[in-house]
């Protein structure tokens, strides 16, 4: 039986809001996390990939902003710069509301140059921020309730936020948090993410280390040279003439673990940023091919957006099931799509 376009749309977006509510749980959002995860956290990739899908989830939406108020310094601004340059005019002016609110929680001196930073392209018209299930059209409000103008400077209407402050701090102790912990080191900062990408790759060259951390070149580069100087972090030539950076994995995994290295559980690195940016795009598909009947246009569309999202789960030595291919027949690619989703982000409705 052919699953109808709205139960495909709800599919996917049920498994990426559980999803999302597992990450998040995990580094201390209220709520109940059910399995750990077995890759690193990447906080400001997920809180992109949460201010688009968590407005048809308002609950989980206050909840990351309630987990912000507590723990948002523990965000690396200039890596959340970095991913929203290549994020859509709207997430910016998400992350703009959002920054806003921060801001009023005392926190300006954090939180304030961003919310500067993403207030362009506002529109002239306000829309609601939270949105039901595909029908944009909402009811502004109920008398009596007070609108939140912290979201309503960037166009979005929603009823005041009040952070209930009951989410837990972070703690970087467990496999997934190790970003955390490295950041309690070093500092948040270039210098957490080197490492933490040293720790997970056999060794990088500055350039490619930048690409995967979401931070510029040269400021890569500057701590990578910083970081060899104490002796922990060593250097090798590679190709012709080329200077990549190495550290041994068994005595930093040991000294951070407290463990025995053979014993150690040590989380996946993933591409966190490129993977989200991918999921990202299936969603605005999703929403996209709503408003055609070619089967053959909406498979090639899903088809594109998910071969990123394949590629980067696979390059993770994670073992998920193969994308459906290009021999998946058009009128048959939902259904494959759908069981991927399911056996991939684990939930079924």
């Amino acid at each position: 039986m052919k699953m109808s376009q709205k139960d495909f749309r709800d599919t996917f977006l049920n498994n990426i809001i559980d999803f999302l509510w597992r990450q998040w749980s995990a580094i201390g959002v209220l709520g109940e996390a059910r399995a750990k995860e077995s890759w690193v956290i990447d906080p400001e990739a997920l809180l992109v990939l949460t201010l688009d899908i968590g407005r048809y989830e308002p609950r989980l939406f206050d909840e990351v902003m309630d987990w912000l108020v507590t723990n948002g310094y523990w965000i690396d601004i200039q890596r959340l710069r970095g991913i929203l340059r290549e994020s859509t005019d709207e997430t910016c002016r998400l992350m703009g509301a959002v920054s806003e609110f921060l801001s009023s929680q005392g926190l300006e001196r954090k939180w304030n140059n961003l919310a500067k930073l993403c207030y362009k392209n506002i529109p002239k018209e306000r829309e609601p921020l939270f949105k039901l299930r595909y029908i944009e059209k909402h009811i502004e409000g109920i008398a009596g309730i007070p609108v939140d103008e912290r979201f309503l400077k960037y166009k979005l209407f929603r009823t005041l936020l009040t952070p209930s402050k009951k989410s837990r701090e972070v703690i970087p102790t467990a496999e997934s948090n190790i970003r955390f912990m490295l950041r309690a080191l070093f500092g948040v900062g270039s210098r957490a993410e080197c490492v933490l990408y040293l720790l997970t790759h056999d060794a990088g060259h500055p350039s490619e280390v930048a690409k995967a951390i979401g931070l510029s070149v040269r400021g890569t580069q500057d701590a990578l040279i910083d970081l060899s100087k104490s002796g922990l972090v060593l250097t090798r030539i590679k190709g012709k003439r080329k200077i990549e950076y190495w550290l041994s994995q068994e005595r930093w995994w040991e000294f951070l673990s407290k463990g025995s290295y053979g014993e150690i559980k040590r989380p996946v690195w993933l591409d966190w940023i490129a993977l989200f940016e991918a999921l990202s795009k299936v969603w605005a598909v999703l929403l996209e091919i709503g408003k055609t009947k070619s089967e053959y246009i909406k498979s090639s569309k899903l088809r594109d957006a998910m071969e990123i999202v394949g590629n980067e789960f696979a390059q993770s030595g994670i073992d998920i099931p193969p994308i459906p291919g290009r021999g998946v027949r058009p009128e048959n690619y939902e259904k494959a799509f759908r069981e991927f989703i399911i056996r991939v982000f684990g939930v079924e409705e």
